[in-house]
């Protein structure tokens, strides 16, 4: 017997107008119109929204009990609430709060959630919420660095023989990054002449380096510098028990 597997779930709701839910949705939710279906009467039918994994579609009422007749006697708004996980919840809080769109205050749940409740243009509750990230969680490997003592022979190494795609170069400073397939870290080569005291270095990603620092100094961990700036975030490197260097980095602005 063949395994079922349910791939992606989308609500799919009747409303009165659908151009004013679209109109609602992109410009007071920062959703974006992916796809709509006009009305021979003016106007839009059905339409798409959708924002990083979450997609919903709208339907005119009138238009969905021509498709389902089983829904002509039930009431437009029924009670379903969407529940929705963000990034950027405060953001979006602040910009609701003190509107007649809040149906509830942000809270603590008890479970832990910090989240508050919308209205939207046809009276729908969305829950909106967001993950709680522990600031020295590890997220993942962000890049592998490599010293290069002939730049350019590397460099051509790399893209000629290997042939990996280069991901972004700074050659003054002497610094070239190549992709590996679609994986987001990748290989950077380091000019020795410009960087004569590099070493092959793994960085990790984590939700915030100068969290990390403070832990691990806590426990004893010698850095070789406090954390510092770079182009995306903050960073900082130490070595291991074996001498291996290993860094840390974020993509904090601040």
């Amino acid at each position: 017997m063949e395994i079922m597997e349910y791939q992606t779930l989308s609500p799919n709701i009747g409303v009165k107008s659908v151009d004013e839910t679209v109109r609602f949705y992109t410009e007071t939710l920062g959703f974006n119109s992916i796809m709509s279906v006009p009305s021979p009467n003016g106007g839009l039918q059905w339409a798409m929204v959708a924002n990083g994994g979450a997609t919903l579609m709208f339907q005119e009422m009138g238009n969905l009990i021509e498709e389902y007749p089983q829904l002509a006697d039930r009431p437009i708004l029924g009670s379903i609430t969407l529940y929705v996980k963000m990034k950027g919840m405060l953001g979006l809080y602040e910009k609701l709060q003190g509107t007649e769109l809040i149906a509830r205050e942000m809270h603590k749940t008890f479970y832990g959630a910090d989240e508050f409740a919308i209205f939207d243009n046809n009276g729908n509750i969305l829950t909106i919420t967001e993950d709680t990230v522990e600031p020295t969680a590890i997220k993942n490997y962000d890049n592998f660095f490599f010293p290069a003592n002939n730049y350019q022979e590397s460099v051509r190494f790399y893209s000629e023989v290997l042939g990996l795609e280069k991901k972004f170069e700074f050659a003054e400073q002497g610094m070239v990054a190549f992709k590996v397939g679609n994986e987001e870290p990748a290989i950077i080569l380091k000019d020795k002449t410009k960087m004569p005291n590099t070493i092959p270095t793994i960085w990790i990603e984590v939700e915030d380096v100068k969290a990390v620092y403070e832990k691990l100094k806590a426990k004893g961990v010698i850095f070789l510098s406090e954390p510092f700036r770079i182009r995306t975030g903050w960073a900082v490197e130490f070595t291991d028990p074996s001498a291996n260097r290993l860094g840390f980095t974020d993509y904090k602005s601040v």
